[in-house]
């Protein structure tokens, strides 16, 4: 190999290993909840590799979760130039930047790549709408995983959060009824997959009788293809596991004396079997996050 290109490999590599190590190091200090620091590492990676586009977009979503708006879009811009997906405008962590004058025409940029790529809306208006309940879903979770970390499960400042999101999650739900009583059931030839998501998100976090009276409705958007299976599925589980009965695709963990277990599964040796017909992937992996091992041996019918 020619000297200078063994020299310059090998830099590649020395950068890329050096960016890694970074990218986890930031990673960690952000899910503890030390934005700050996180943002510093993020920034010096970009130092070294400024076009990245991945650690670009983590870069401001450190950014706005430490309410630092002007960087934050600043990066958020730069980060998204060449993307073509809604992801932003769900992603809980701009939760804050909503409020910002400047969201609605970084809003309208991003919806104006997309549907240059892939065709317009049929329901934009419907759509934008559960993009951000989406986005509201999701928020503060993150919170409440850095509180569980630094005060306990049971602490006043986690039980705060909790309280904060029964009251976004009634009103998301309220206004999802609002929709589904007008529009029916979002599909997503209409709002895209990802807002009519949205739909699901919320009525999985509501109460079991809300659960049953629109799983049906949902499971016909399914079968016309307008709405996830996978999604559905998860739904299916947890009011299955919500009545005391087994679920049916694993989907739901308890949490028993400190340990994560598989809920009970009718049928468990079939079960990745009845994951690959709805798009779930395969029990095994699934139930890693919680660093629980599978052990029934797998069988199809």
């Amino acid at each position: 190999m020619n000297k200078f290109f063994l020299v310059l490999t090998c830099a590649i590599v020395s950068i890329s290993c050096y960016s890694q190590d970074l990218t986890s190091k930031a990673d960690s200090l952000r899910n503890l909840g030390f934005v700050n620091e996180a943002s510093e590492v993020y920034r010096k990676i970009l130092l070294k590799d400024s076009t990245n586009g991945l650690i670009l977009y983590n870069y401001a979503c450190v950014l706005a979760l430490n309410n630092q708006f002007d960087q934050a879009f600043e990066y958020l811009n730069k980060s998204t130039e060449r993307d073509t997906s809604i992801r932003p405008l769900t992603d809980p962590d701009l939760y804050f930047l909503t409020n910002d004058p400047r969201w609605e025409d970084f809003a309208l940029k991003e919806i104006t790549k997309v549907e240059s790529k892939f065709g317009k809306y049929q329901n934009l208006t419907l759509a934008k709408e559960l993009w951000r309940m989406n986005m509201t879903d999701q928020a503060f979770y993150y919170q409440l995983d850095v509180a569980k970390i630094h005060t306990g499960y049971n602490s006043v400042v986690v039980d705060g959060l909790w309280e904060l999101k029964r009251k976004l999650n009634h009103s998301n739900l309220e206004r999802l009824i609002e929709i589904i009583d007008v529009n029916g059931w979002p599909l997503s030839s209409e709002v895209g997959g990802s807002a009519a998501n949205a739909a699901f998100l919320i009525i999985q976090h509501a109460n079991l009788e809300v659960q049953k009276k629109y799983l049906p409705i949902m499971k016909e958007a399914a079968d016309k293809g307008e709405a996830s299976w996978a999604s559905l599925a998860l739904l299916i589980d947890r009011v299955e596991m919500r009545q005391q009965r087994p679920q049916v695709y694993g989907s739901q963990i308890q949490r028993i004396e400190g340990e994560f277990v598989v809920y009970e599964i009718v049928d468990p040796e079939f079960v990745n079997q009845r994951r690959e017909e709805v798009g779930l992937g395969p029990i095994e992996e699934y139930v890693q996050h919680w660093d629980i091992t599978w052990t029934t041996a797998q069988k199809r019918k």
